[in-house]
């Protein structure tokens, strides 16, 4: 029966739901008890209050996710501990590296007291984040995470077929593709038109983030992939899974075809010494790039859509030739 199954959460869920409390409560104890209770408390900033507000709230949501939306709190949990070990090991490390002189610390630095406790919550953090992502990996947890789904369809859902994950998977990845690509674009050509150190590079993107400047970039070139997830997501139960990931990995491509050389061209701009080249051009790539790529998308989502059905009909009458 699909309730025996789910009638109690197992130990590995709610392992994974402890450590998502603990992840939204940690830039609490980090970031914000250092400001207000040690001796030399850090600035504080409105920014800094948002990114805070946001790393706080999203660990609540996930957890929330996954006992709802059990396949999407899957991937979304997974995304969550990649995306936060990534960033912590980046502002730890980036510093060392980097010769920005927007980053250079005084000597002394009277606030060394509170770095060093941030310090201290951010590889705790890294360890938290490794952690929750190894937890989600495990067996038990796929194996719960499918009868849950398989309940939840017969209470809810009764007359659709079952997502899989494999399924959520294709409208997750174009969002994880949006996320990264553009960010990757900069880094680019930070370093091959710019000619930034890797440190440096990494920096003034992270910095950047942070002031919120180049999240608003970010938000704006998702357009695309968000119409694309929401077009996968749409079609995940009415599609087989080999023509869904086929339309899907299509989109990407057509995607990628426009924004990667059209976003180097715009930051090219940005970096480079040619007189008469100006900034206002590349500002209007990155207006106007996400909304020719939907064209592109569609183009390639036509084009996977073929091949499927092309690979799907050869190797039907493959079949019938030896049958």
């Amino acid at each position: 029966m699909p309730g025996s199954t789910t009638s109690s959460t197992p130990f590995g869920i709610k392992i994974i739901i402890a450590l998502l409390i603990v992840k939204s409560a940690l830039p609490i104890l980090g970031e914000i008890l250092p400001r207000i209770i040690l001796t030399t408390p850090m600035p504080f900033s409105w920014g800094l209050f948002t990114v805070l507000f946001l790393t706080v709230l999203l660990p609540l949501v996930i957890a929330a996710t996954l006992i709802r939306s059990p396949a999407t709190g899957f991937w979304a949990t997974l995304a969550y501990a990649g995306f936060a070990a990534i960033v912590s090991s980046l502002v730890i490390l980036a510093p060392k590296f980097a010769t920005v002189e927007s980053y250079e610390l005084p000597s002394p630095d009277p606030f060394a007291d509170a770095r060093a406790f941030e310090y201290a919550w951010r590889l705790f953090s890294i360890a938290a984040s490794v952690l929750l992502a190894l937890s989600i990996l495990r067996p038990s947890v796929f194996r719960w995470i499918a009868a849950r789904e398989d309940y939840l369809r017969v209470t809810r859902f009764p007359s659709r077929r079952t997502a899989t994950i494999a399924s959520r998977t294709a409208w997750v990845m174009p969002l994880i593709a949006g996320a990264i690509l553009p960010t990757l674009v900069w880094y680019a050509a930070e370093r091959y038109v710019g000619h930034i150190r890797i440190g440096d590079a990494l920096m003034i993107i992270l910095l950047e983030h942070l002031r919120g400047r180049a999240v608003m970039l970010d938000l704006f070139s998702m357009l695309p992939f968000a119409v694309l997830a929401t077009t996968a997501y749409k079609n995940a139960r009415r599609m087989s899974l080999v023509t869904l990931w086929a339309v899907t990995l299509g989109g990407l491509i057509g995607i990628a075809a426009l924004m990667v050389p059209l976003y180097y061209m715009g930051w090219e701009t940005f970096y480079n010494d040619i007189r008469g080249d100006e900034k206002t051009i590349g500002a209007m790539i990155f207006f106007f790039t996400p909304l020719y790529c939907i064209a592109t998308m569609l183009a390639g989502m036509l084009l996977g859509y073929v091949t499927a059905r092309l690979v799907r009909k050869g190797v039907d009458d493959l079949i019938e030739d030896h049958s």
